[in-house]
């Protein structure tokens, strides 16, 4: 922790020494206008965690993460890839276009395992530290999209102050159109979901050969979608704005609402592939967590902890992706023990699948006095 912290304080020092303080309040607003276009997405995930719903500071500091420490770290590695490919075109004798064949070249090659990787660290350390937080697959997938959600606020408004200080305007609309081209459910939010799906994975599997797999699979598959979007994706843009007639080199002369098209058809072209995964793995832990929350709560029904009415409606009318109906009669209260009952089902699926005794469990103990405790309040 104490080295990536450095390296991230090391990474906003050459981003932020010598800027005028102009550029830091620039930065500061478009980085709260993102955070508000970013709401959807937040409240999409929010959503999707209300069956096990994790505590706010936890949601909070996976954002953080992505914005913070994700973006220093990148910053670092970045700079050095991008000197080692300038450098090699420069002996290559490549003339004329060197920075441009540089940028691009970077962002193709050096910035998606450089990001992948700065943005996985923080979903590898929650599972690391906090593994009775992080349960399964659909943990993984929201853990993921939050540090993912959290880079692309910072790395918009890095991008708005950049532009400001080369052009002395600020791009705010034109990145906007490219970056929340689906109110953030798109680019970082969708490739560090895929990442954070193969801890998911690991996190559940019985499996030795998948617990290893998994994480590289969700790296690799997060990191090659990335590419894609900076190569593949980048040409089909200006494809699509030559096509609209305009011309690609002067992106600062389209409209912002003609850009938000050719990127939004950019990403259901190039990225379709990344969100049938995302929406394949969503699928996949919503019907995971309804059989795991019917199997293991079935012998907790004795009148106190499962009632009878909430377990028939566990088993018959939940839904997929949502709570079932008697989970809401009672209001924030039968909320809150429907969400407790769910925490003493997943403790008991893992402790069946590491050999423990649920009787023995001092966790176990406590979320079934938790609901004692929610029920007599």
């Amino acid at each position: 922790m104490l080295l990536l912290l450095a390296l991230a304080f090391l990474g906003h020092l050459t981003i932020w020494i010598g800027r005028p303080l102009q550029a830091g309040i620039l930065f500061t607003a478009t980085a709260l206008l993102a955070m508000t276009v970013s709401t959807p997405a937040l409240v999409f995930l929010w959503f999707l965690d209300r069956r096990e719903r994790e505590s706010v500071w936890l949601f909070g500091g996976a954002l953080v993460w992505g914005m913070a420490i994700s973006t220093g770290v990148s910053a670092v590695f970045n700079a050095l890839g991008s000197g080692v490919i300038a450098l090699g075109l420069e002996m290559g004798a490549v003339v004329d276009s060197d920075s441009l064949v540089a940028d691009l070249l970077t962002a193709a090659l050096v910035a998606p395992p450089v990001e992948e990787a700065a943005k996985g660290l923080g979903i590898l350390i929650l599972f690391w530290f906090l593994r009775s937080e992080f349960d399964n697959l659909r943990d993984g997938l929201i853990y993921g999209a939050l540090v993912g959600l959290g880079f692309n606020i910072a790395e918009t408004a890095l991008y708005v102050m950049a532009g400001f200080l080369e052009t002395g305007e600020a791009p705010i609309a034109h990145q906007f159109a490219t970056r929340f081209v689906f109110l953030g459910l798109n680019g970082h939010f969708l490739w560090t979901a895929l990442c954070g799906a193969g801890l998911g994975i690991a996190r559940q599997t019985a499996r030795a050969w998948l617990r290893f797999a998994a994480p590289a699979g969700g790296f690799l598959l997060a990191v090659f979608a990335h590419a894609m979007n900076n190569s593949v994706g980048i040409f089909a843009v200006a494809l699509l704005l030559v096509l609209m007639g305009h011309d690609p080199t002067g992106l600062i002369d389209v409209s912002p609402p003609q850009l938000w098209l050719a990127a939004s058809l950019m990403n259901v072209l190039v990225q379709g592939f990344p969100y049938l995964v995302f929406l394949a793995l969503l699928v996949v832990s919503a019907r995971q967590e309804r059989a795991v929350i019917r199997t293991y709560l079935a012998d907790e029904v004795d009148g106190r902890i499962v009632l009878p009415a909430e377990f028939q409606s566990i088993m018959e009318r939940m839904p997929l992706l949502g709570m079932h109906r008697a989970a809401f009669v009672g209001g924030r209260r039968t909320l809150r023990i429907a969400n407790a009952q769910t925490e003493l089902a997943f403790r008991k699926w893992h402790l069946a699948r590491e050999g423990g005794d649920p009787e023995a469990d001092p966790l176990v103990a406590a979320w079934r006095a938790d609901i004692l405790h929610l029920r007599n309040s």
